[in-house]
């Protein structure tokens, strides 16, 4: 929840993020539940599915020179929707299950590394600012001007680009690792 709130520092960066973030999860549940025959309209794709529509339009009116604000209230929300499609998915799912083989790790442990991907650019952000204030020594919640966002714009990128290549980031990294889970299995069946 804190990790969508930390990066919440552009206009539109959290949204987008968030977007494409429960895009990519809510495609590996469809796959899964239509590969597993399991019911489609599961909890988890059914609150990506929201979070997304919630993000897209909230977007229009939030991309630089924003008209409209998410605040606090609204990443923290997003961030609680998001963990709780994450959590439901591989709550119910059992790993072993999912491999063909017993000793296929990949198809075993990607609904737990997944997660981990969806949330990848938000999560090193906040693991980098706790760090990063704790060893300045201040406390962890103290606002600071360091975060990733803020140090891409010193470089020299505009708004716009700034959030545009975090996007393109989180997308590489939450589809490439649904991806690889889905090229991972066809190569179990070839």
């Amino acid at each position: 929840v804190n990790a969508i709130n930390l990066v919440d520092g552009l206009d539109g960066l959290a949204a987008g993020v968030v977007a494409i973030g429960a895009s990519a999860f809510f495609v590996y549940a469809y796959l899964l539940s239509f590969e597993h025959d399991l019911v489609r309209a599961t909890t988890a794709s059914l609150i990506s599915v929201v979070v997304v529509a919630v993000c897209v339009g909230f977007l229009p009116h939030n991309f630089h020179r924003a008209r409209m604000f998410m605040g606090d209230s609204g990443s923290m929300l997003l961030g609680f929707l998001l963990a709780t499609s994450l959590i439901s998915l591989t709550g119910q799912i059992d790993p072993a299950a999912l491999s063909s083989t017993g000793s296929d790790f990949l198809g075993a442990y990607l609904p737990l590394i997944l997660p981990i991907a969806v949330m990848a650019l938000p999560f090193l952000d906040l693991v980098m600012a706790y760090v990063r204030r704790t060893v300045a020594g201040k406390l962890w919640f103290e606002a600071d001007k360091a975060h990733l966002h803020h140090r891409m714009m010193n470089l020299g990128h505009s708004h716009r680009n700034t959030v545009l290549l975090l996007w393109l980031w989180s997308a590489i990294v939450a589809y490439g690792m649904v991806g690889v889970g889905i090229w991972g299995q066809w190569w179990n069946y070839a």
